[in-house]
C-alpha cells in the first residue's frame, strides 16, 4: 500500500512536471506570437503614420505652389501697373522737357 501511495506521489509529481513543462512551453510560444504581432503592429502603424506624413506633405507642398502662383500672378500685376504708371510719368517729364526746350528756343529767337 505505501509503494502504491509512493508510485502514485511520483507519478502526480510526474504529471505535474509535465504539465509546468507544457505550460512553460506555451507561455514561450504565447509571448513570441505576442512579439511577432506586435511588431507587425508596429511595422504597420510606422508605414501608415509614414503614408499620411506623406499625403499631408504633398497636400501642404500642393496648397504652396498655388500660393505661389497666386502671389506671382499679383506681383506680375502690381509691376505691369508700375510700368504703366512709369511709363506715364516719363512720358510727362518728356513732354515737360521739351516744353521747357521749345519755350526756351522761343525766347532765345525772340531776344
Amino acid at each position: 500500500m505505501t509503494i502504491e501511495v509512493v508510485k502514485e506521489i511520483k507519478d502526480a509529481e510526474t504529471e505535474a512536471e509535465r504539465i509546468v513543462s507544457e505550460a512553460r512551453v506555451e507561455a514561450d510560444a504565447l509571448i513570441r506570437k505576442a512579439r511577432e504581432e506586435a511588431r507587425q503592429l508596429v511595422e504597420t502603424s510606422e508605414a501608415k503614420a509614414k503614408k499620411e506624413a506623406e499625403a499631408a506633405k504633398n497636400q501642404i507642398l500642393q496648397q504652396a505652389e498655388e500660393e505661389i502662383k497666386d502671389i506671382r500672378s499679383k506681383t506680375e500685376k502690381e509691376l505691369e501697373r508700375i510700368r504703366k504708371v512709369s511709363q506715364a510719368k516719363i512720358d510727362e517729364a518728356a513732354e515737360l522737357i521739351i516744353a521747357r526746350v521749345v519755350r526756351k528756343d522761343a525766347d532765345i529767337e525772340d531776344a
